[in-house]
């Protein structure tokens, strides 16, 4: 009688609407940053989802990215209203699917200013890089319950730009880690750089920021070759004089 009594306590406990239970899980964040000649971008975010059917739960974002909304979606899959300058979405699974397959869907962003505001010279302020230069950061937090198990944002620059440097990639590499946080690579003529992460709980952030230049040459080598062929044309100026003429046996 008295196991009798603790089943069914534990069965109320856990039945309460207060009981601990699972929530879903993000199995892959994966965004694409498009930024464009302007400094403003367009982001494109896929997401695999893993929730009971009728979940609903919060999907963290980017600070500062706009307009989110449905580009692809299961049938029954909805996106509530975003609240403005909100950390996180509101996303209600469909009602019906297999569970546990992962419930696939694409939101997508205006980024107004993916390119921070260049340094201002008229403004008196001494300039800490190349006038040239556009700073290009990106940063999320995990707001919410849902864990995610594999987060990647590729950011890819504007047509004749390249990066100079990488002056922030976190969360920083674990022992375990060989791969560095952010690789850059290319695709389609455009250089891209991919900050990509292994498992983020509630509270966990990552983030990188570039430095990128127009990719033209280099204005030094532009000077070297000018004073080699000074040097050229004056070392062997008789060689390429026109009065030079072939000696008279």
């Amino acid at each position: 009688m008295r196991h009798a009594t603790r089943a069914a306590a534990l069965f109320l406990a856990l039945a309460a609407p207060g009981a601990p239970a699972r929530g879903a899980e993000i199995a892959e964040y994966r965004t694409r940053l498009d930024v464009g000649a302007d400094g403003a971008g367009r982001a494109v975010t896929s997401l695999a989802v893993a929730g009971a059917p009728g979940e609903t739960l919060q999907i963290p974002i980017v600070p500062g990215w706009a307009n989110p909304r449905l580009e692809e979606a299961p049938e029954g899959l909805t996106l509530d209203p975003p609240k403005e300058k909100a950390g996180a979405v509101k996303v209600t699974l469909p009602p019906a699917f297999p569970a546990p397959t992962p419930v696939r869907f694409t939101l997508v962003f205006d980024v107004p200013e993916a390119f921070v505001k260049p340094e201002d010279a008229s403004a008196g302020a001494r300039l800490t890089m190349p006038r040239d230069s556009r700073t290009l950061r990106v940063a999320f937090v995990n707001t919410e319950p849902a864990s995610i198990k594999t987060f990647e944002l590729l950011a890819v620059l504007p047509d004749g730009m390249r990066v100079q440097a990488i002056r922030e990639q976190l969360p920083k590499l674990k022992r375990s880690e060989v791969e560095a946080r952010v690789r850059l690579g290319a695709g389609d003529g455009r250089q891209n750089a991919l900050l990509a992460i292994a498992g983020l709980k509630q509270g966990d952030s990552a983030s990188m920021k570039l430095e990128a230049v127009p990719a033209r040459p280099s204005p030094f080598w532009l000077v070297v070759g000018i004073l080699l062929s000074a040097l050229y044309l004056v070392c062997f100026r008789d060689l390429v004089s026109p009065n030079t003429r072939p000696a008279s046996r």
